[in-house]
Formats: C-alpha cells, sequence, structure tokens
C-alpha cells in the first residue's frame, strides 16, 4: 500500500502563520499583563502554551476549506458553512480549558482556574468568533475554480463546421436577428440573439459591455478613455470596442477585483 504525502497549499501556510504570529502577540501581552506572576513563569511558556493553544485553527481552516468546496455558494450552505464552524468554536474552548489545565504556566496561581484568569476566556471567545467570521467570509465568498463550460459551439463557414469552444471566442455582436462570433478560427455568423449567448456563455469569462456587445475578458488588454470620454476596451488583436454607461462600473469593477 503507498501513501501520497500531502503538503498544505499556500493558503493554508498562510493560515498557519497567521494562527503563529498570532499566538506569539498573545503570549507576550498575556506575559506583559500578569507583571505580577513574572517571576514565576517563563514567557516561552507562554508563548508555546499560546502555540498548542491556536495552531489547531489551522486544521479547522482546512476542514472548512473542504466543507466550503463541496457546498453550493447559497444561503443554505452558507448557514451549513456557519453551523460547521461554530461546532469548531466548541470543540476549541473544550481543547484550551483541557490544555491549559494540563500545562498552562498560570496553573495553579492565585485567581486563576484551569489555568486561566477569567479575563483570558473573553478574549478567546472574541479571537475565535472574529477568526470564524474571517475564515467563513473568505471560502464562502470566493469564486469556483474556472472550468471550461460542457459546451461546444457548432459553425459553420461554407461547407466546413468548425466546433469551437467558449474560450475561444473573442467577442461577440449583434446584428439584427444574427451574432457575429469573432473567434481564434475567424468570425462566424449565428442566427441566434445575442441574448440566447448572454445566458449560456460562463459568467466569470464573459462580460456584456454594451446591449450589442459581449467580449470574452480573456482577450481584453487595455481599459482606456477615449475622444469623448467614454470607456472603451482594446482587445489584445487591437479591435476597440465602446462600453455604455450602463456596463461601465459593473466592467472595471469586474478588473478591480481581479488585478493586484
Amino acid at each position: 500500500m503507498e501513501f501520497e504525502l500531502r503538503l498544505p497549499d499556500m493558503k493554508t501556510k498562510y493560515f498557519m502563520v497567521l494562527t503563529l504570529v498570532l499566538a506569539l502577540i498573545l503570549g507576550l501581552l498575556i506575559y506583559w499583563r500578569e507583571y505580577a506572576t513574572r517571576e514565576l513563569v517563563s514567557p516561552v511558556h507562554v508563548i508555546l502554551w499560546q502555540v498548542g493553544i491556536w495552531l489547531p485553527w489551522t486544521i479547522a481552516f482546512m476542514a472548512l476549506k473542504k466543507i466550503a468546496g463541496n457546498l453550493r455558494k447559497d444561503t443554505f450552505g452558507l448557514v451549513l458553512l456557519i453551523v460547521c464552524g461554530f461546532a469548531w468554536v466548541l470543540f476549541h474552548y473544550d481543547w484550551f480549558v483541557l490544555l491549559s489545565s494540563r500545562i498552562s504556566p498560570y496553573l495553579g496561581l492565585p485567581g486563576s482556574r484551569f489555568g486561566v484568569y477569567r479575563y483570558f476566556f473573553i478574549f478567546w471567545s472574541l479571537i475565535d468568533l472574529g477568526l470564524l467570521w474571517f475564515i467563513i467570509d473568505k471560502l464562502h465568498s470566493k469564486e469556483s475554480p474556472e472550468e471550461e463550460p460542457p459546451r461546444w459551439f457548432e459553425l459553420t463557414r461554407g461547407a466546413k463546421t468548425f466546433l469551437c469552444k467558449a474560450s475561444q471566442i473573442h467577442y461577440l455582436t449583434a446584428e439584427n436577428y444574427y451574432t457575429r462570433l469573432h473567434t481564434t478560427e475567424g468570425t462566424f455568423m449565428m442566427r441566434k440573439s445575442l441574448k440566447s449567448f448572454d445566458e449560456v456563455l460562463p459568467e466569470n469569462m464573459f462580460r456584456k459591455i454594451h446591449r450589442s456587445t459581449i467580449i470574452n475578458v480573456h482577450y481584453v488588454s487595455e481599459l482606456s478613455r477615449g475622444a469623448d470620454h467614454h470607456l472603451e476596451v482594446i482587445l489584445k488583436d487591437g479591435t476597440t470596442r465602446r462600453v455604455s454607461r450602463r456596463f461601465a462600473k459593473d466592467l472595471t469593477g469586474f478588473f478591480r477585483d481581479k488585478t493586484y
């Protein structure tokens, strides 16, 4: 039997670093706050104790990430993800009580219970809820991985028939009852409305910029302002298409969210 060692992905590594930094900061703050017991405890012991408490959040992140990947991006999926998140918070609460009652540097000191002071529980609860909100917001709002739609467009030119994938379409323009498709294989006409294409083309790849134009965002090379200050899209082949005011805000927001 073969076992495959899977290393954490980049997002999980970033979250692991975040929890370690959180543990370090909290450890130093607790050590500084409990000035009356500084001579009785070691700052290293406090930090290691905090690492043991907060590092399991990395496991929760990976579990919630996997759960979110199998849920629909709707209200039901969000509610189910929140329920799973709160279940983890309750488990984590038991975890830090169990761990603190065994290895806390403040165990047995006056005023502490289970190796912690009362205000610890308040801060831990707030941080747990904050981390839960952060994870759910990131996991639920993220877009699904971009996939090619299971669809081919049958295009004809003379006696030849071409099967064209959505990714091969550069842009589409409406011409009366027809739609002109500009593709990697050339230009084709189809007796279908632009609206019918708008309904089947993947939203993460195509954007309507005018009542008569839909573009493939992967072929956009520049957004500019024309002589009349209207927004224009310049495609990679040099084609310039005007963006109507109705769609300008949506288009600029789309690229702003996708750009570093």
